[in-house]
């Protein structure tokens, strides 16, 4: 993307040899529903514990809800540095 001649793959260097586009409206992170649908395949009563750490506050609270109102008990946001005995 920064139209570099050349990479390095596991330090072995190899030219470029394609036109490199940006795709903005994708992603490789899975959205909300994706996870949420993912965490639907254990049972809350399954689940002892569910810690969210990736993410903005902003999103991460809501989805925390979202959890908790599909009846997920304990679903924690860590602060930065925190210490969790398990």
């Amino acid at each position: 993307m920064d139209g570099n001649r050349e990479v390095k793959i596991f330090g072995e260097s190899f030219p470029v040899r394609c036109r490199v586009h940006t795709m903005d409206a994708f992603s490789g992170h899975a959205d909300r529903d994706e996870i949420l649908a993912y965490v639907g395949l254990t049972p809350p009563e399954r689940l002892k514990q569910i810690f969210l750490v990736h993410g903005e506050t902003t999103q991460s609270e809501p989805f925390r809800h979202a959890l908790l109102d599909r009846g997920y008990q304990d679903v924690r946001i860590p602060r930065r540095g925190e210490v969790i005995e398990l």
